[in-house]
């Protein structure tokens, strides 16, 4: 892969997985406290408020990509130089995909699913484990920043000598 390109994907994977960073912070300052006070109350506001469109539309193209971006950047780079970084953001992003899927198919539905405000009780555990697990999935993803930030860096510091 030429160098220029790795550089122009790299930065591309950072932008994708700040974009999903502020997203998720932005959710867990705003959003998310206010679900575990009056659960119920609370996410039958949310399911009248998200009828045509809702976070999923926000996130899943943006995520989707930059966790693709870096495992193709860690599995095509030839350069010892980065592939610890590569590598680290790689093994980060793993387990934030996993981390996801676990929110997406195991808390998500708990919420926001067709019967979910028939177990008014549900919804405030479910809010709970949402916000304690979007701090893990926060950390992964800036970790994943990081790691490709660094690879960044080397690559630029290249360009400009």
């Amino acid at each position: 892969m030429k160098t220029s390109l790795q550089q122009s994907l790299t930065l591309a994977a950072v932008i994708g997985m700040a974009y999903w960073l502020f997203g998720n912070l932005y959710e867990a300052v705003v959003f998310s406290p206010n679900w575990v006070r009056d659960s119920p109350s609370q996410f039958t506001r949310l399911h009248e408020f998200f009828s045509a469109t809702g976070p999923t539309l926000y996130f899943v193209p943006v995520t989707q990509i930059a966790l693709v971006l870096v495992w193709v950047l860690w599995w095509r780079n030839r350069d010892g130089e980065l592939a610890r970084d590569y590598r680290r953001a790689g093994q980060a992003a793993a387990v934030l995909a996993v981390l996801t899927v676990y929110i997406v198919a195991a808390v998500i539905p708990r919420m926001f699913g067709a019967d979910a405000l028939a177990q008014p009780d549900n919804l405030h555990s479910a809010a709970w484990q949402w916000n304690i697990l979007n701090v893990f999935r926060m950390l992964l993803t800036a970790t994943t920043a990081c790691y490709l930030f660094g690879a960044f860096r080397k690559l630029d510091r290249r360009n400009l000598g």
